[in-house]
C-alpha cells in the first residue's frame, strides 16, 4: 500500500513540476518574444526617421526657390512632400514613456502634414487661376506673397521638426543599443528597457553625432551636385 501511495505521489509530483516547468517556458517565452518585438520595432523607426529627416532636409531645401519664384510673378511646380507618419509601432514598443514621446512626435508630424496639404491646395487653387487666366498677374502676385508669408511660417515649423527628429532618432539609438535581447538578461531582469536610464547628456551627444553626419552628407550631396552642373554648364559653351 505504502509502494502505490509512493509511485502515485511521484507520478503526480512528476506531472506537476512537468506542467510547471511547461508554463514557466511558455511565460519566459513570451517575455522574450516581446523584448524582441520592442527591439525590433526601434530598429524600424530609426530606419523611418533617417528617412523622414531626409524628406523635411528636402522641404526646407525647396522652400527658398519656392518663394523666389512666386514673388517674381512665376509658376512653381516642384511639390512639398508629406512627412510619413507610421502608427503600428505603438502596439510593438515596451516602454510606456516612449510610446508617449512618440505619439507626441507623430502628432506633431500630423499638423505639420496638414499644413503642407493647406499650403499646397491654396497655391495649386491660385497657381490654376493664373494659368487659365482667371486672375491677371497683379492678383497672383497678391496671393503670392500671402503663400511666401506661409512658407517662411512653415520653414520655421520644418526646421523646429528636424530638430525634434534628429534628438528622437538620438533616443532610439541608444535604446537599440541597450535593449538588445539577450537570454540571460531576459531570465534575470524580464522585460527591461533603457528609457527611464538614458542621460540627458546622452542624448545630446547622440544627437550632435547626427548633426554631423547630416551636414557631412549635406555637403557631400551639394558637391556632387555643383559638379553635375558645372559639367553641363561646360557642355552647354
Amino acid at each position: 500500500m505504502e509502494q502505490l501511495l509512493i509511485e502515485g505521489f511521484s507520478a503526480f509530483a512528476g506531472a506537476f513540476f512537468a506542467f510547471l516547468f511547461l508554463r514557466l517556458a511558455e511565460f519566459f517565452g513570451k517575455i522574450y518574444q516581446r523584448q524582441v518585438k520592442h527591439y525590433n520595432s526601434l530598429v524600424t523607426l530609426e530606419t523611418q526617421l533617417n528617412e523622414l529627416g531626409g524628406i523635411i532636409h528636402d522641404n526646407i531645401y525647396l522652400l527658398p526657390y519656392f518663394r523666389k519664384a512666386i514673388l517674381s510673378g512665376h509658376i512653381y511646380f516642384s511639390k512639398l512632400r508629406q512627412l510619413p507618419i507610421d502608427r503600428s509601432h505603438y502596439g510593438k514598443l515596451y516602454d510606456i514613456n516612449f510610446i508617449n514621446d512618440l505619439f507626441s512626435f507623430n502628432y506633431q508630424l500630423r499638423k505639420l502634414n496638414d499644413d503642407i496639404d493647406s499650403l499646397a491646395s491654396g497655391y495649386t487653387d491660385t497657381k490654376n487661376a493664373y494659368i487659365h487666366h482667371h486672375i491677371q498677374k497683379p492678383d497672383y502676385l497678391i496671393n503670392a506673397q500671402l503663400t511666401a508669408d506661409h512658407l517662411i511660417t512653415l520653414e520655421v515649423f520644418l526646421s523646429e521638426m528636424e530638430k525634434q527628429t534628429v534628438n528622437l532618432m538620438a533616443k532610439v539609438r541608444l535604446m537599440s543599443k541597450k535593449d538588445i535581447p539577450l537570454g540571460t538578461k531576459i531570465m534575470s531582469l524580464l522585460i527591461h528597457t533603457s528609457d527611464t536610464k538614458l542621460k540627458k547628456i546622452e542624448i545630446e551627444n547622440e544627437a550632435n553625432k547626427l548633426l554631423q553626419e547630416i551636414e557631412e552628407t549635406k555637403t557631400k550631396s551639394q558637391k556632387e551636385i555643383e559638379e553635375i552642373l558645372k559639367k553641363f554648364r561646360e557642355k552647354q559653351k
